[in-house]
């Protein structure tokens, strides 16, 4: 390569599409500088040279970029046409070179990520989809060594990345890819042979690993914890699903994850569920320590993060609560200890742009999420926390320039909504009194037979007593007696309820 070249290749190692180009370049014997790209918070470079697909790979060339993978190897081997040639030169053998390599574009991949990821009958119909278009390329193969013939050409090199899924496919498909297509498998090893192959390719247990991830998030997006969970999947760049709790109505499968506090949020892991905001994260931290690490490595530092991420649960969110939710001397107490907190963390950030240094971390992830409470905190606290608190507000803003953060975080205005937002009928009020300020004296019982039977009762009561009463006192004649015959009848009733006990139902207590 002439010295004035400049080849820089924007990357996602695991990715087929981007192993698809640094074979291309490997065979040509080019050089290149390889940027990884965190496709969770997808660098500006990225967004600024493919602002249509915003996707690697992009291969950027004195200065200009080349999107999509067959179109960057194409242009590859046009411009370094003197080695190793890719395409056949013959018109016909080339079109039929790109109709196969786009029967495997659109099929290998999709259809792949449909069995990973699907059961049941979608999964059988993926399987059986994926090895009939493996047999079809056993077919277009026939005894060649290559696709083109007897050299490494352009259709291996768009399929044979998908060789690092193999191990996946077969696992979580349940076949073998030797016993039902043994060509592919025979090619695939000649293909290795090559070191522009072999040095590129992404293990195939590592990649299984990653495909085999099945996380669910028991989540409630107001909550600033769950947005914290949030916050570092998006970091690691990890998929999951998210459902949505009722929180007056918990679900059972919160119940059965989390039986000991019953609270959001909870994260499943291959069915093993994980609790609390930060141990979540932690565990995230540990799991998925190849990118984005949160915590510091070194242990003294491990430790101070530790230690502020507990200070902020700690004080944030109970003195915020407090403030919001109280009057007079006491809201005017929680302000003046509100305000003292964020000077305390402005004194730890000092002049570094993140709580941890140069990079967003532990301790900025456990407080970020605390922004979307900044407006509440302003508008019931009667203050300006750009004015008392003007170091924390600029690292707020920081903080979301990370597309992790600026796509999770529930709008300010939008959770002032939610806060002030009127519940009505008195039983809902009671249950949402009791969801909300779940530290003492509970209503409802935690067992979740106990807490239905607990609502029937209370339903009964809503229903029978207050209707009969009224009729009771507002008529005359046969009507009075035969409501007063049912008052009494709903009285016994509930007397059989009650039978020896002291009360209706035994509470739950809360130290």
């Amino acid at each position: 390569m002439a010295e004035s070249e400049e080849l820089f290749l924007l990357d996602f190692k695991p990715s087929p599409f981007s192993a698809r180009v640094k074979i291309a370049l490997a065979e040509k014997g080019l050089r290149y500088e390889s940027r990884e790209e965190d496709l969770a918070n997808k660098s500006p470079l990225l967004l600024e040279t493919n602002p249509v697909y915003k996707l690697i790979p992009v291969l950027i060339h004195n200065g200009r970029p080349i999107c999509e993978s067959m179109i960057i190897v194409q242009y590859i081997d046009q411009v370094w046409n003197h080695k190793s040639p890719l395409l056949p030169s013959d018109p016909y053998r080339r079109a039929d070179a790109l109709f196969w390599a786009d029967y495997v574009d659109k099929k290998i991949y999709f259809i792949g990520s449909t069995l990973c990821t699907s059961k049941g009958e979608a999964k059988e119909a993926s399987r059986k989809d994926l090895i009939e278009c493996f047999k079809i390329l056993e077919g277009e193969i026939g005894d060649k060594s290559y696709f083109g013939g007897e050299s490494f050409g352009y259709v291996d090199l768009i399929f044979i990345p998908f060789y690092s899924f193999f191990y996946a496919f077969e696992t979580l498909g349940n076949f073998s890819m030797i016993e039902e297509c043994p060509k592919i498998v025979d090619w695939a090893q000649r293909c290795l042979q090559k070191e522009s192959v072999s040095k590129t390719l992404y293990d195939q247990l590592q990649f299984y690993d990653i495909a085999d991830e099945q996380l669910t998030l028991l989540d409630w997006h107001p909550s600033p914890f769950t947005t914290r969970v949030r916050i570092a999947l998006a970091e690691k760049g990890l998929n999951y699903e998210s459902r949505q709790e009722d929180l007056s109505n918990k679900s059972s499968l919160l119940l059965e994850m989390n039986p000991v506090n019953k609270q959001i949020p909870v994260l499943i892991h291959n069915g093993r569920p994980i609790c609390e905001s930060m141990v979540i994260v932690q565990y995230i931290d540990e799991v998925w320590n190849h990118k984005s690490p949160l915590l510091p490595s070194d242990p003294y530092q491990r430790a101070h993060a530790r230690f502020w991420a507990d200070y902020i649960d700690k004080k944030v969110f109970p003195i915020g609560r407090l403030m919001w939710a109280s009057k007079g001397e006491v809201k005017a107490a929680s302000k003046k200890d509100l305000i003292e907190c964020f000077k305390i963390l402005e004194g730890e950030l000092g002049d570094k742009p993140y709580f941890g240094g140069e990079s967003f971390g532990y301790v900025d992830l456990s407080l970020i999420p605390f922004y979307s409470f900044f407006y509440t905190f302003e508008t019931l606290g009667n203050l300006s926390i750009v004015e008392e608190c003007p170091k924390i507000v600029d690292w707020a803003h920081r903080c979301l320039q990370k597309e992790s953060v600026s796509k999770t975080l529930c709008d300010q205005r939008k959770f002032y909504e939610v806060l002030l937002e009127p519940i009505c009928e008195s039983l809902i009020i009671v249950q949402y009194i009791d969801e909300v300020w779940n530290h003492k004296s509970l209503f409802l019982p935690s067992d979740p037979y106990q807490r239905a039977h607990a609502r029937f009762w209370a339903d009964y009561v809503d229903k029978k007593i207050y209707p009969i009463g009224k009729m009771l006192w507002s008529c005359i004649g046969e009507v009075k007696e035969a409501s007063k015959k049912d008052l009494i009848e709903c009285f016994k009733i509930l007397e059989g309820e009650l039978g020896e006990k002291p009360y209706f139902e035994v509470r739950d207590s809360v130290s």
